[in-house]
């Protein structure tokens, strides 16, 4: 079989499945059944909410302590131009990370819950409802559903007691005018591409984020990471000319029509190809760039993409050792953004954002195909530390080299979260280390994550997206493996555990000398707030019909935190009736066990505790053949996450063989 690209990359995707694991799966005819009468229950659930209707609404409910009739309450405010301001910026604050810019449920954290957040452009949605019916989906959120639609468990959050009656009444009339603006889009062209088109699409459709100028400070701005673009200085990071020069028109057109992959930028497609052209007419008024380079009869220099040559193993290597020399610095070795140079440039305030983690590719903005790396390897990203590999120092071959080391950063595709977490069953003792060669031979199970949003402290721009689980057991403990791409490294663990970093580049050979020179001593502190992460489980498990809140339970259904630390670096069982509410278990309820370490952008933990305790009260007690949910929290210590601010995910089943 000859080497590729895809097949270097296929054996970085995950741990392989061995045969024996698969023997052992098909014996348990009992697990599958039960798996599939729980998916099937799982999916009727999620048509059952589909057809949730006003006949489900309460006569009246409960908000902060007052009783309010659904029944024939008129609209309570005085719609105007400035209240349709209002809610959209009320939107655009709270709702557009998980609804999207379009409300077409496409947000940014869109696919780190399940189910995903609702599309208000389907005929089914709430614009075929009251918005009497849409006040009480907001004020309730899922906690709200009637009964009969549990184990809905949607992640819609309530906002009772964080935005007001006038404030969710301003929201639902943006919804249900944006929503019906956007269901109406034609895309027959009417005239001719013009300025004054131009202007009203994007005052329409773009200063929200970019701003009534273009300077890319609207009220999108603040929830956005990296910021929109600021059109006045005339530059986008993706175009077909060098490092620095303006973008051509078709540039322009594939930004607008493509979106940006990874923030809040959406694709807008959806609009006609007259009010694209136009809008690019009315962006290129925005900058004196633009006239000046057509006053100066100038001409794009489009940097020309040529066929890539055939993959080699020698290819492989060279590209190795350019991108140590040329990359690592900020990518890191394993390309996990955890380079030494970056440490010291990254200023999220300031937009001085952490480089791509090139370990996931499906968060490249301009793509992962060949051609598209070696388009932004010779072009750079404007307005960024990635520069451009220009042509006098670096030929085609050596960024073919390069592009081929890149891709087998990364698996070959994105791994999909799977139904259902299956804990395998092994005989005899249970691995003591991340390193095992036995965690090879279990599935991995990746999960999205995304910064919550109820609360007022919150991740604005987090870091960390996701983490990946495994887990065995032996009849009588339980064992989980956890990895999660991190940037920085709690200093303190370096005096307790293995930590690897990525180091500076090595010196050109010229430069270098026989003695290298002494480094200063580092002093090793805790940083202000620890690295973490915590398994939640739900204190009480019954036949999966309802799950406690999944941001972090609440006082009628706590669940249990198995939560690790950087700093004390150990791992704790805690009792959460809430976010805010959580409570470390005496140390005579204390019983697991961990062992961490951090290697090249990449914290990498074990923990284990036995599946039944004694106190059955407050403990999670796990017993084979059980749907138990299982959800994850991890914070960010270097980004100052603690309580509240950190990132989650969903519930989702977990099944022991």
């Amino acid at each position: 079989m000859p080497y590729t690209p895809e097949l270097l990359r296929a054996g970085n995707s995950g741990d392989k499945i061995c045969m024996a694991s698969k023997a052992i799966r098909a014996k348990t005819y009992a697990f599958l059944a039960a798996v599939s009468i729980n998916l099937l229950s799982h999916t009727s659930n999620i048509f059952a909410f589909d057809s949730l209707s006003e006949s489900d609404m309460p006569l009246s409910m409960e908000v902060n302590g007052k009783s309010i009739s659904l029944q024939n309450l008129a609209f309570p405010i005085t719609k105007s131009d400035q209240v349709l301001s209002d809610g959209a910026s009320i939107y655009i604050k709270n709702c557009v990370l998980c609804h999207g810019d379009l409300l077409d449920g496409k947000g940014l954290y869109s696919e780190s819950f399940y189910p995903s957040p609702a599309n208000f452009l389907l005929p089914q949605s709430i614009l075929s409802k009251s918005k009497l019916f849409t006040f009480w989906r907001v004020m309730k959120g899922g906690l709200g559903l009637p009964k009969k639609y549990e184990p809905w468990n949607s992640a819609m959050p309530s906002w009772e007691g964080v935005l007001t009656e006038e404030q969710v009444w301003k929201v639902i009339h943006f919804i249900y005018e944006k929503s019906k603006e956007l269901s109406s889009v034609t895309t027959q062209d009417v005239s001719v591409p013009s300025i004054e088109n131009g202007e009203k699409v994007y005052s329409e459709n773009c200063s929200i984020c970019h701003g009534k100028k273009g300077a890319g400070d609207g009220p999108g701005a603040k929830v956005s990471s990296p910021f929109p673009r600021n059109f006045i200085k005339g530059h986008i990071k993706l175009r077909s000319t060098p490092f620095g020069k303006i973008p051509t028109d078709k540039d322009l057109f594939d930004a607008i029509t493509n979106g940006s992959k990874g923030t809040t930028m959406p694709s807008w497609e959806h609009l006609s190809e007259n009010d694209r052209h136009s809008l690019i007419l009315y962006l290129k008024t925005l900058s004196k760039k633009f006239a000046k380079f057509v006053k100066k009869g100038k001409t794009h220099n489009v940097v020309v993409i040529p066929d890539p040559p055939k993959f080699t193993l020698a290819s492989l290597e060279r590209g190795k050792d350019l991108f140590i020399q040329n990359c690592s610095a900020c990518h890191g070795i394993k390309g996990r953004s955890d380079g030494a140079s970056t440490k010291k440039i990254v200023n999220i305030a300031t937009d001085a954002i952490w480089p791509r983690n090139l370990s996931k590719p499906w968060k490249f903005r301009r793509g992962d195909k060949r051609k598209q790396i070696f388009q932004t390897l010779r072009t750079g990203l404007s307005l960024t530390a990635m520069p451009r590999f220009s042509p006098r120092i670096f030929k085609d071959e050596q960024i073919w080299d390069l592009v081929n080391y890149v891709q087998t950063l990364s698996p070959s595709q994105k791994p999909k979260t799977p139904e259902i977490f299956n804990v395998q069953k092994v005989d005899g003792p249970l691995p003591d280390d991340t390193d095992d060669p036995v965690w090879k031979t279990v599935d991995s199970n990746f999960y999205l994550l995304a910064g919550q949003i109820i609360q007022s402290e919150k991740v604005t721009y987090p870091i960390i997206d996701n983490v990946v689980a495994k887990a065995m057991h032996n009849g009588k403990d339980i064992a989980f493996y956890l990895h999660w791409d991190d940037p920085t490294v709690d200093p303190i663990l370096k005096k307790s555990t293995t930590v690897e970093e990525s180091p500076a580049p090595p010196l050109p050979a010229h430069l270098q000398t026989d003695e290298p020179e002494e480094q200063p001593t580092e002093e090793l502190k805790p940083q202000e707030f620890p690295d973490s992460i915590a398994i939640q489980l739900p204190t009480s498990i019954n036949d999966g019909s309802e799950k406690p809140y999944f941001l972090n339970g609440d006082p009628e259904h706590p669940v249990n935190l198995w939560k690790w630390s950087s700093h004390p670096m150990k791992a704790l069982e805690m009792t959460a009736k809430g976010i805010m509410k959580i409570n470390v278990q005496k140390d005579s309820s204390q019983n697991l066990t961990s062992k961490a370490s951090f290697k090249y952008g990449r914290y990498f933990l074990l923990m284990k505790r036995p599946l039944t305790t004694s106190d059955v009260e407050i403990d999670t007690q796990l017993r084979p053949g059980q749907t138990i949910p299982i959800a994850f929290n991890i914070w960010n210590g270097s980004a100052g996450e603690t309580g509240s601010k950190k990132v989650i995910s969903s519930w989702f089943d977990m099944i022991l063989e």
